[in-house]
């Protein structure tokens, strides 16, 4: 999901760990692990726009002081267990779109992660999928926080819809591709909410 931009990000804590003169290496590569983990993470393997020339530099010192990057990448995107596919098949299930197809939204329910015995962390990497859809400018993501709270992810393509601009309607925030914000409201009502706002945008992107 997208974090607000105060959140304390990978690449901060390496340049704190740097100015502290703490070796990359400590752990024997743990350090230098997690941090990468965060950062592939945060870039979604290196695809949002946030993947800049220094993020990338950054990444190869971390690679040299033994972070091993394709187990990282292999681990957080191309292995899942079978409780966590269940959960994004009852989210793609209710997969819609609207605005003529320009906005591709689905929910995530708490009685869905009770249900499918999942973890609440399992449902990372829904709205990356979500993302996907070939016509789409915005992908929405609305997961159940309480009976009167809802989350909502946001992606959308490049050259497109700067997802801050939604999001920060609803006092969120994030990256221009990637983001997020929570609203004080049960998931149907929030739909009503964001949606008009994210056709409104996605109609407004002249390709």
């Amino acid at each position: 999901m997208g974090r607000p931009s105060n959140v304390i990000r990978p690449m901060h804590i390496f340049v704190v760990a740097t100015v502290l003169g703490v070796p990359l290496t400590t752990g024997d590569g743990a350090l230098a692990t997690v941090l990468l983990a965060g950062i592939v993470m945060d870039t979604a393997t290196f695809a949002h726009p946030n993947a800049t020339p220094r993020t990338l530099a950054v990444s190869a010192a971390l690679v040299a002081a033994g972070a091993p990057l394709a187990e990282i990448s292999r681990r957080l995107y191309r292995t899942k267990p079978d409780v966590q596919l269940r959960l994004f098949g009852r989210v793609l299930d209710r997969l819609q779109t609207s605005g003529g197809g320009l906005v591709v939204h689905s929910t995530l329910l708490a009685a869905d992660i009770a249900e499918t015995g999942a973890l609440s962390a399992h449902s990372e990497g829904i709205i990356d999928l979500l993302s996907q859809s070939e016509a789409a400018e915005v992908a929405l993501l609305f997961k159940e926080a309480a009976p009167d709270a809802t989350r909502i992810s946001v992606r959308t393509k490049p050259g497109g819809v700067d997802a801050t601009i939604l999001t920060g309607l609803f006092g969120g925030g994030g990256h221009a591709r990637a983001a997020g914000a929570s609203i004080a409201a049960a998931v149907a009502e929030a739909r009503a909410l964001v949606l008009p706002e994210a056709e409104r945008l996605a109609a407004a992107v002249r390709r």
